[in-house]
């Protein structure tokens, strides 16, 4: 019987409590999820700080150093001697003008030539016994002049004779099974023996091409139409290429001519003066830097591999403390939330591969410019706030300077341009306001490329390849922001305020429902979201937030709407006929039913917060008035209290206090004195029953709240003028 009697929140802090220790059950596990992320974005960023495939990336970490570059670092002067490497594409293009003007290597075929004349009677052997090609007996005189009539005669010998002839002509340059087109020299290489090689002219030699029109040329002239078809159609088989390409010797070729390439130019003794501080760079003291990182890089690696790594360890460590150390003191939501922390860091993560990619590509090209931080600052602005996305933004430009050598300027230009990116949407109404940030992104980057280049001394090209590039990495950030954001808010519970403006429209199902079952509610809520979002809007808070979250915060009253009193209008109170504690059951069940409803349609959680956080574990204060003076002490405070929980940001703190505020507006014949203490002393009430411990509303900015409630509550309770009826004027009496 006692279990049959318990109170509806009995059950549900049986409930409660079930899933407090549900939630510490899986408390474990988030722990090592979130050291998991911890390790995995340290170990990617220490493995992006000390690792470089590319052999020539100290190239790529000083591609800032160009001619005219004033060196800003103290006198650099050589440990010990070092050679001066080429510049690495200078390098390959020789190589490749090295190989270009290697001769293709062919070896000649002298079987082709010897059994030419064999070859040739054995072709035109068939047409030898042919009757039709014989000479003709003299008894039938009468049969000759009829095939004279009709036909030349056939030679066999005379067509035997002209193809010997255009074989001695082709094999004295030589006949190649290889396209003259793809020769780019004058000549080729033939192997005579083990040892000898001779060179033959491009002039006289022919391709399969040249040979078919040399001779077609040459039979038309020396034979009749029967004998140039034969001759034609039997070329083939009797002349083959003497000259065969050899690409094994080619390749060899090609592999002596690029080791003769010198691979540096020139030699810097020990103690020499490299570059002195503020000395103007040029192309030779650039080489000779280069090189000296190069060597440093070749010299040290097997001695300090470990120490190396170990000390990127603390580097990526150091700065990747300083997000999680913002996060976990002024931002425990996200800290506590796997799923943004895992953001932020995949964020990091990503700028940080980007950095390390444009030192890995070796190209002389500013390919740092293209690094999407902007882009993500915009994401985290977009997702979270603007204060978030400056910390990420800081974090992620000092790891991209520190990957790419200290690169101090493309640092300060990504830190710049992320800045503005991530102030541009921070009060976003429409997603087309993202691309405006375009315009915003390119200003940083040219405000910063500009500056740092007039003060190195930068050649005007290389000011210009860095714009051209920033210009791409801005057109692209939006679009991969807006890309992001449709996938993030499909694949989690995490929704934008660009989420949230479609749901402040007044036609959704569920406010629609409202109207229709629960139009005091619905009329309630209106006032209510024009006075959280001014109150918002008045401490820079999330106005749109605060408005929409007003909107779904009575939804639950749809179930039993008679039972709240502004659905009551002239019906009898149902409460005059319940106990207070069953009314104070029904009460507190709105709560419950709007959580069911909010999930049943899918709301995004930023705005179920608002359903049972606008009471959070406030005392249904009538009904346990009530109770009081029917039973007494013997009242339990804690089945006349909401379930919570308690307001945990500042707008659904500000829904608690405008909620009660515009009901208490509607008391008759208060005065705006009157009201104003009203307001202060149900605000304080909730103060001290620890309503708002959770939130991290100031007193000053309670004040402004209570201030603003009262400015607008005031102005919906103006009198109105009486205005006079006109009087009915006798016409009579007139006259």
């Amino acid at each position: 019987m006692i279990k049959d009697k318990r109170t509806i929140f009995d059950k549900l802090i049986s409930v409660k409590e079930i899933e407090e220790n549900e939630m510490l059950g899986k408390s474990g596990k988030d722990k090592l999820i979130k050291i998991l992320i911890i390790l995995i974005t340290i170990s990617l960023s220490t493995f992006f700080f000390s690792v470089h495939f590319n052999k020539r990336a100290n190239e790529s970490i000083l591609s800032n150093v160009v001619p005219g570059y004033i060196w800003p670092n103290q006198t650099l002067k050589a440990n010990y001697s070092f050679s001066i490497f080429k510049d690495e594409l200078v390098y390959k293009k020789e190589v490749k003008d090295a190989e270009d003007k290697v001769m293709p290597v062919f070896i000649q075929n002298f079987e082709v030539t010897t059994k030419l004349e064999k070859v040739i009677d054995s072709v035109f052997s068939k047409y030898k016994t042919d009757e039709s090609v014989l000479s003709l007996k003299q008894n039938k005189k009468t049969k000759l002049i009829d095939v004279k009539q009709k036909a030349p005669a056939i030679d066999i010998k005379l067509i035997e004779k002209a193809i010997l002839n255009i074989s001695q002509i082709i094999y004295k340059g030589g006949y190649i099974d290889y396209s003259l087109d793809n020769i780019p020299i004058d000549g080729i290489s033939v192997k005579v023996d083990e040892i000898n090689e001779k060179l033959i002219s491009k002039n006289s030699i022919y391709d399969n091409s040249s040979f078919k029109k040399f001779s077609e040329n040459y039979l038309k002239s020396r034979l009749n139409e029967k004998e140039f078809k034969i001759a034609i159609e039997n070329l083939e088989n009797c002349i083959h290429p003497n000259l065969l390409l050899s690409n094994k010797l080619t390749n060899q070729a090609k592999e002596l001519a690029n080791l003769s390439v010198p691979r540096t130019i020139g030699i810097v003794r020990q103690g020499e003066i490299i570059i002195a501080k503020g000395q103007k760079a040029t192309e030779e003291t650039i080489r000779k830097i280069v090189s000296y990182e190069y060597t440093k890089q070749i010299k040290n690696e097997p001695k300090v591999d470990f120490l190396m790594i170990l000390g990127a360890l603390g580097h990526s460590t150091l700065l990747y403390s300083i997000l999680i150390f913002y996060l976990y003191y002024l931002r425990k939501k996200i800290f506590y939330s796997n799923f943004s922390f895992g953001l932020l860091s995949g964020a990091l993560l990503l700028s940080a591969f980007l950095g390390w990619l444009s030192i890995e590509i070796p190209t002389r090209f500013p390919l740092e410019y293209l690094v999407l931080i902007p882009g993500l600052s915009m994401l985290v602005a977009i997702l979270y706030d603007s204060r978030t996305a400056f910390y990420t933004i800081v974090v992620m430009s000092i790891t991209l300077a520190g990957i790419r050598g200290n690169d101090y300027d493309v640092g300060t230009a990504m830190l710049f341009s992320g800045t503005l990116a991530a102030f541009t949407v921070r009060d976003i109404q429409s997603r087309t306001q993202m691309f405006i940030s375009i315009f915003y992104i390119f200003i940083g980057f040219i405000v910063s490329i500009v500056a740092f280049g007039l003060e190195r001394s930068l050649d005007t090209i290389q000011i210009v390849y860095k714009l051209s590039f920033s210009l791409v990495n801005s057109a692209i950030s939006p679009l991969f922001t807006y890309a992001l954001i449709f996938i993030i808010e499909r694949v989690s519970n995490l929704h934008t305020d660009l989420k949230l403006q479609e749901y402040s429209n007044l036609n959704n199902i569920l406010l629609v429902k409202m109207s229709e079952f629960a139009p005091g509610t619905y009329q309630h809520t209106l006032t209510v979201s024009i006075l959280a979002e001014k109150c918002a809007n008045a401490i820079e808070a999330n106005g749109l937030l605060a408005k929409v979250g007003a909107y779904y915060h009575d939804i639950g009253k749809i179930s039993k709407p008679e039972y709240f009193v502004e659905n009551q209008g002239e019906l009898f109170n149902k409460h005059e006929s319940l106990t207070p504690k069953k009314s104070a059951e029904l009460i507190r069940n709105h709560v419950i039913d709007g959580l069911k409803l909010a999930k049943e349609h899918k709301l995004p959680q930023r705005i179920i917060d608002f359903i049972p956080m606008h009471h959070g574990t406030s005392l249904i204060k009538h009904f346990y008035a009530k109770a009081l003076e029917i039973s007494g002490s013997s009242v339990l405070e804690g089945d006349f209290r909401y379930t919570g929980p308690k307001p945990n940001t500042k707008e659904t703190a500000i829904l608690m206090i405008c909620d009660p505020a515009e009901a208490l507006s509607r008391l008759e014949n208060k005065t705006a004195e009157e009201l104003d203490d009203i307001l202060t002393k149900n605000i304080n009430d909730k103060l001290l029953d620890g309503q708002f411990d959770q939130c991290n509303l100031t007193f000053n900015e309670l004040k402004i709240i209570k201030d603003t409630c009262l400015k607008h509550l005031t102005g919906i309770r103006h009198k109105r003028v009486e205005y006079k009826e006109i009087p009915i004027i006798d016409k009579n009496e007139k006259k």
